[in-house]
């Protein structure tokens, strides 16, 4: 995995995450909270747990100490993910291409696993697209569908491309 594929990921993983969000803010704080989702309970702990997985993996590759990962509303938690798709972005940007293969470390229930960046990069994407797939369900079931999340239309945006309708 070269630089640039990753940058795409990227790209498409804030794009995903706002269309998610605009969604999830249709939701009100009784559907955010009510048990739906099989793995997180509530839209809203799937959310956090998303955010707060990419923040854990972005941080794994870069070393920053943790930030913060508490947010009280929906309204408070779309900055601060906005915020962190420009983080990623910005050092995808700046990464030399010897770095995606530098090992790091992750620290899970106490063990130490070491990785290359390029891995940890990928894992925060495609862990993102898994729990946006399990919220498309969770949230059609709940009467506020998401929309197609398919990468290709953000392809067809991002190259001036418009695509099909019906």
């Amino acid at each position: 995995m070269d630089r640039d594929g990753l940058l795409a990921l990227f790209r498409y993983n804030a794009y995903a995450n706002r269309l998610l969000l605009d969604q999830a803010g249709r939701l009100s704080e009784a559907e955010l909270d009510c048990p739906a989702s099989p793995s997180y309970d509530s839209v809203r702990r799937l959310l956090l747990h998303m955010f707060r997985s990419e923040r854990f993996f972005l941080d794994c590759c870069t070393g920053a100490g943790p930030g913060a990962t508490d947010f009280a509303t929906l309204a408070d938690l779309r900055p601060a993910w906005e915020a962190l798709a420009e983080e990623a972005q910005a050092y995808l940007t700046g990464l030399e291409a010897a770095t995606l293969d530098e090992m790091r470390s992750m620290t899970v229930a106490g063990q130490t696993l070491r990785f290359p960046v390029w891995q940890m990069l990928i894992q925060a994407c495609v862990h993102a697209t898994h729990h946006r797939g399990e919220l498309s369900v969770v949230m059609t079931a709940l009467g506020h569908p998401l929309p197609t999340l398919d990468i290709i239309l953000q392809f067809a945006g991002e190259s001036g491309q418009p695509w099909p309708q019906g």
